[in-house]
Order: C-alpha cells, then structure tokens, then sequence
C-alpha cells in the first residue's frame, strides 16, 4: 500500500502538471484568438474611442433624430469618412463628409480650423484614416483624431448609418439575392399613392403593431427611408429596430424624393396613373406660392402635424399643432381641434405626414366647406417663425 502510494505520487503529480499546462496553453490559444498582426498602429495622442465619439454625438444632439436640421448645429467635430467612395455610400456615420487621403490637400477648404475633425474608416486594419490625418496636421490641422474603431465600432455599439442613393438602388435591384429589406416609415396612404419598389410599408405612427412585419434574421441588412433629409420617422424606426437586436440598420435619409430625382421607378397609384379626385373638389395640394400668400393673408387654418420636439424649434404664427399621430391614435379627437370657418392648410417638414393626414380625412369622408389641402414640399421653420420652402 505504501509502495503504491509512493509510485503514484510523481504520476500524479505528473498528471496534474499535464493538466495545468494544458489548461494554460489553451488559455493562451483562446488569447491569440483574434488576430491582431493586421492592425495599424495607433497613435494615443491621436486615438479616439467609439465611447468618446458616442460621448460627443450625445452631448452636440442628445436624443434629437440625425436629420439634416439636428447634424447642421454641430458646432463642435466633423467626421469624415476616409474610405473609398462606394463603402461611404453603402453607410457612413451620421454627418460624416468623404474624403479618402488622396483628397485632403485638394479639400482643405471643407475641413473647419475651429472643430475637432475626426477622421476613421473600416476599422482597426485599416490605414486610411491615419494617413488622412497625417495629411491634415502636415497642413497646418492640429485638432485632430482617429477613431480607428472607425464604422465596425460604430455599428457594434448599437449605431446606424446612413446610406445614398447609389446603395440603395443597387440592394434593390438585388432584393431576390441579398438579406435586404428596404422599410418606408411614411403613412401608409402615402405609401400607396408611390414608393420604392420592393419596400414594406411600417409607418412609423404605429411601428408598435405592424413591427412583426421586420424579419426574425437580426442580421438582416434593414434599410429605412421616409420623405427626405428633413423627415425624421425613419431615423425614430431605425432607433426602435436596434432596440429590438437588428445589428446591421441603415437610414436611407435621402429618401423618395432623392430617389425619384436619379430617375429611378416606383411603385403605387400615381405612378401607376391612379389619382383620385379630392372630395373638396380643389387640388389635394397647395403651391408654394399659394401657401406663402395663405400664410401672410391670415385668411387660412394652418395646421401643423410635426412633432413636439420640432415644433419647438420654430412654428409659423398662429398654426395650430395637432401631431400626425393624434390622427392615427384618436382621430375624433384630434378632427375636432380643426375649426371649419377658413380653408385648411396641413403640413409638416418634407409632405409625407402631412399628406397621410389630408388622405387619412379624406378617407373618413370628413368634409371642410372652406376647402382642405397639404404643402407636399420640404419647409424649415426658424425660430421666428419665418420660413422657407423647397
């Protein structure tokens, strides 16, 4: 027994050694599981962390949607995305400008003395954006960063991007081959009357009970789109779609009217040569001219369906506000906040909701013996209450 003892000691030991030796070795396999030969040196001085660059979007905009008012207020960075062109059109980060290294010199001009310019591009392994800032500080740029984590680091933390039009006609003409679906956030009725082709309708007003339409596959290629660079209801559902775990979300913030200007075809009633005639018997539309004559007359009920949020940075005088979603949530309610003694005018900020409103009363057979119309045109509203229309 003693014998016995004594000889399995040292196997024991032995074993045990093995194992301790194997368990480290496989710890140190695990480590040097990510390959990091590939990676381009990092200056610390330069370096900036996606945290950091979370940290800066969060306090120039707060919760505000990236549409182009909120990304033109930015006083303090400029991303610029150093990529090749096509990866800048399939997705960049909300209110990057493009320029690879070899633009730099010829495109000072764009780059602002009195901003932190951030330069990235596709990643830890990638060399572009370094060079770009190396460029930039050999021409006099002394705030600048490198965000090396540059678009990958941006999506893994839970972030969109925005995509241009070239992209977008190209994942829909490949629709049967690629895991794409391209989203409209407009009211359905706007839908209806044009829209991409392929795309699904989720308005954004009742994203809550049609959102069992996305797909179950979280890495599906989502790419939202509503009224232009000034509608902010595909920015509000590509925020809920990451919420809900899709890891690959793009906001096409061009939208239809980008769409339709590249000459590209759309689906729905009108570009079918389906219109129905308004019941006022008028056009459904407004002019702009004839809109800035309403407004100036007083003559008319202006009424705005935008959000809380952009209402309070600038209304017309005298509008009243009554949210597009009031119509979709209690549409008796919110009907009756319209007075019926003028002609009523709805907008909003590119035509999309107001359309679905005036399409929404129509459908209901609510009558307006003065007449009713909508502005289908891009407004911004200033502070003051004074306007433009495009």
């Amino acid at each position: 027994m003693a014998f016995m003892k004594k000889t399995l000691m040292p196997f024991v030991a032995l074993l045990l050694f093995a194992f301790v030796a194997v368990g480290c070795g496989g710890g140190q396999a695990a480590k040097s599981a990510v390959d990091t030969s590939n990676h381009v040196p990092q200056d610390p001085a330069l370096r900036i962390t996606t945290q950091e660059v979370m940290d800066l979007f969060k306090k120039e905009y707060g919760d505000a949607p990236l549409i182009e008012e909120t990304l033109k207020k930015n006083k303090s960075f400029l991303m610029v995305d150093a990529r090749p062109l096509p990866r800048f059109q399939e997705g960049t980060i909300p209110g990057s400008i493009h320029m690879p290294p070899a633009a730099v010199e010829a495109n000072l001009n764009k780059l602002p003395k009195d901003k932190l310019i951030i330069f990235y591009c596709g990643g830890l392994a990638c060399h572009l954006s370094p060079e770009a800032a190396e460029i930039a500080k050999k021409n006099g740029y002394t705030n600048v960063k490198v965000y090396y984590e540059g678009d990958p680091g941006w999506k893994a933390a839970g972030n969109y991007l925005i995509s241009e039009t070239s992209y977008v006609k190209r994942m829909v003409d490949a629709r049967d081959k690629e895991n794409v679906l391209v989203v409209d956030s407009r009211p359905a009725l706007v839908y209806a009357k044009e829209h991409i082709p392929g795309s699904v309708s989720i308005p954004w007003v009742i994203f809550d009970q049609k959102k069992g339409l996305l797909p179950n596959d979280k890495s599906t290629n989502l790419i939202f789109l509503c009224g232009g660079h000034h509608c902010d209801l595909s920015h509000f559902s590509a925020s809920a779609a990451l919420k809900m775990g899709y890891k690959n979300v793009k906001v096409y913030s061009a939208g239809v009217p980008d769409w339709k200007k590249a000459g590209n075809p759309t689906w729905g009633n009108e570009s079918s040569g389906i219109v129905a005639a308004p019941s006022t018997g008028a056009s459904a539309t407004i002019s702009a001219d004839d809109f800035k004559k309403a407004v100036a007359s007083g003559n008319y009920t202006i009424i705005d369906v935008r959000g809380a949020r952009e209402v309070a940075n600038g209304m017309i005088p005298g509008a009243i506000h009554i949210p597009d979603g009031d119509f979709m949530g209690d549409f008796d309610s919110a009907i009756k906040k319209i007075p019926t003694d003028k002609p009523v005018i709805i907008h909003c900020a590119t035509g999309a909701r107001a359309a679905g409103v005036f399409f929404v009363i129509e459908d209901e057979k609510v009558k307006f013996p003065k007449g009713i119309q909508y502005l289908d045109k891009t407004i911004q509203i200033r502070a003051d209450g004074t306007f433009t229309i495009q």
